[in-house]
């Protein structure tokens, strides 16, 4: 079995015949596993004839030297499935991979082993800990590269390099050496560009294919490769991420992507016999705290929902455009496997009453706290996720109104004696006007949130937390106490034992927020997907069975949170559902679940506006 490239006529050539491939990206880590043969099977039956995949690194070494293969993150069952389902795969391992989540696929710790390490640059304290980590992942790999009898034909060594404001060759020079030592000719290694001669040219290695990346266009394709193929003038033309749909971010319309300039481009590339691959073909949910963030001068954090507008949607049914695309390419790649299901059954599971629990600040499940003269970031406290509380005692209000002046990643919730005053947001807002009834002795408390790491651009300043000196008109606060909040899977089933414990009525009024609120319901018959309303609360988390299905935020444009059947319990076990409320609750302190999703801020605006019209963003 040979997977290798003909530079003479510009083609890919498996076992001695000409190959093209039609591709869909799959995430393997944005999918419960227990739906990953269905999707696989829709990517098949749409004609395609292989998946990529990014790797991420934070998910499969969540702590230094911990390394996890296992449920989500086996990798080597994914790509067994792929070849049952009779799919080749496409591997992106990185160790950078953007894909909006967060830190870019980076595990966070390094950022508490070095918070000056030099990413994606030959750093050396960079690369020891990339080496470490290939010599586990690989491992997991070898076995299923295409030159070993397995179904993985394509490895992308980095990503988007040319776009990146440091360029460091020697670093490529050194990973392609890093993934030779394990791939040898057993697959094609390959870089991906933007289409421009210059991102072309900085992402370029020695000896490595390169291709470029662009959405649907009206430019002639020949026109749209010449800048590649003055720095690459032979090999066969790939587009390795052909945009079929968009990513969104929170306070932003829904990006929509319209079917018939896909189809226009699909056309131009099927008649050059370029290989494609959709990005995103199904593009799943960020569950937990995983999205990322985009912008510099404006932060962009990304939505829960990675529905991405693509073919198949966030729960995985099928759309006008898979149909279309399945259409587009049936000529070339005909539909494969057996027919599937347009659309997956959704459950309604009612409303559900939520009885307050307890307040955040109150809670025992913050850490030890950390008495500091000046600020810490998450980072050195050795936390990834979540909320960190910093607290101090005021002690010269100074003048009225005094002006509380400082800088934080993300968003922080400003409480004096743990009533909220304000909220500052990185890049936004980072001053603002104390209450004329400030008084030496007050507390101050700053609950910052992480709503994700940088995953594009410079990622430099990706520490998160309160990352200067605070001040209160000139003068420094000093004298912190620290508390973090991950909001693990330990500390949410300490939440519900002390809901257990306690007998609140739905109107208790003595629970401050932010606070956590808890429900229970059954399932009746199979569990099913559904989606759970979140548009007439503020902004939090909600955990279903210690599941972390993610943020929710009432600026929207996402107002549900997808619910996997596969993490509902048969009926007649009881299901819970723990959310921490940050800002105000729905006025009859209940959720509900619906069958179909809201995304689109503009579709869900006329109903809501009213509603949060006077609230806190």
């Amino acid at each position: 079995r040979v997977f290798t490239i003909d530079y003479d006529t510009n083609e890919f050539v498996m076992d001695g015949e000409p190959f093209t491939y039609a591709s869909g990206e799959f995430h393997y880590f944005r999918i419960p596993q227990p739906y990953w043969r269905d999707r696989l099977r829709k990517f098949r039956y749409a004609g395609l004839n292989a998946i990529s995949t990014y790797i991420e690194w934070s998910l499969h070494e969540p702590s230094p030297n911990k390394f996890v293969f296992e449920g989500e993150a086996n990798i080597s069952e994914l790509i067994k499935m792929a070849q049952e389902e009779d799919l080749y795969v496409i591997i992106r391992p990185g160790p950078y991979i953007c894909a909006e989540r967060d830190f870019g696929g980076y595990p966070a710790w390094l950022l508490t082993i070095n918070p000056n390490m030099r990413l994606r640059t030959s750093d050396p304290s960079h690369t020891f800990f990339i080496a470490r980590w290939f010599k586990h992942l690989m491992g997991k790999l070898q076995p299923w590269l295409y030159g070993n009898g397995g179904p993985i034909i394509m490895v992308q060594v980095e990503n988007e390099y040319g776009s990146y404001p440091v360029n460091d060759p020697n670093y490529l020079l050194w990973l392609r050496d890093l993934y030779r030592n394990y791939i040898g000719n057993a697959a094609i290694l390959f870089t991906t560009d933007g289409p421009s001669r210059n991102f072309v040219r900085r992402g370029k290695i020695p000896g490595v294919l390169s291709t470029i990346d662009f959405g649907p266009t009206k430019t002639d394709l020949d026109r749209m490769y010449r800048p590649m193929r003055q720095v690459q003038p032979k090999g066969p033309l790939v587009n390795s991420e052909f945009y079929v749909g968009w990513l969104s971010y929170w306070g932003e319309p829904f990006s929509r992507t319209e079917i018939q300039p896909i189809l226009e481009t699909v056309d131009k590339m099927l008649n050059l016999n370029i290989s494609f691959n959709m990005y995103m073909f199904h593009g799943g949910t960020n569950f937990g705290f995983t999205a990322g963030s985009g912008g510099s001068d404006h932060f962009q954090p990304d939505l829960t929902s990675y529905d991405y507008d693509a073919p198949i949607t966030e729960a995985g049914d099928l759309t006008d455009k898979y149909f279309a695309i399945k259409n587009a390419i049936k000529e070339v790649y005909p539909p494969g496997g057996s027919s599937v299901k347009k659309f997956t059954e959704k459950g309604d599971y009612g409303t559900v009453d939520m009885k307050p629990v307890i307040s955040l600040l109150n809670s025992p499940i913050g850490s030890e706290p950390v008495m500091s003269e000046y600020p810490t970031t998450f980072e050195a406290l050795g936390q990834r996720y979540g909320f960190v509380a910093y607290s101090t005692q005021i002690i010269n209000p100074g003048r009225d109104p005094s002006v509380l002046q400082v800088n934080v990643r993300d968003r922080a919730l400003v409480l004096l004696n743990d009533e909220e005053v304000s909220v500052l947001q990185y890049t936004l807002i980072n001053e603002t006007p104390l209450p004329s009834t400030l008084q030496p002795g007050q507390t101050l408390t700053l609950l910052i949130e992480n709503l994700g790491r940088r995953n594009y651009q410079l990622l430099s300043d990706c520490t998160k937390g309160l990352i200067s000196n605070a001040t209160i008109d000139g003068v420094n606060l000093k004298d912190w106490k620290v508390v973090g909040f991950p909001l693990n899977p330990e500390d949410i089933t300490q939440i519900q034992e002390i809901a257990s414990e306690v007998n609140r009525t739905k109107t208790d009024t003595t629970i401050k927020l932010p606070a956590f609120y808890y429900g229970e319901f059954q399932v009746q018959g199979k569990a099913l997907d559904s989606f759970l309303d979140m548009s007439q609360w503020g902004k939090g988390v909600v955990f279903i069975n210690n599941y972390n299905l993610g943020r929710y935020w009432h600026i929207g444009p996402q107002f549900t949170l997808y619910v996997p059947g596969c993490y509902l319990k048969p009926y007649p076990e009881n299901n819970t559902i723990t959310l921490l409320e940050l800002h105000y609750i729905h006025p009859n302190q209940t959720v509900t679940f619906v069958t179909e999703p809201k995304l689109d801020f503009e579709k869900e605006r006329g109903m809501i506006c009213l509603f949060i019209s006077n609230r806190v963003n």
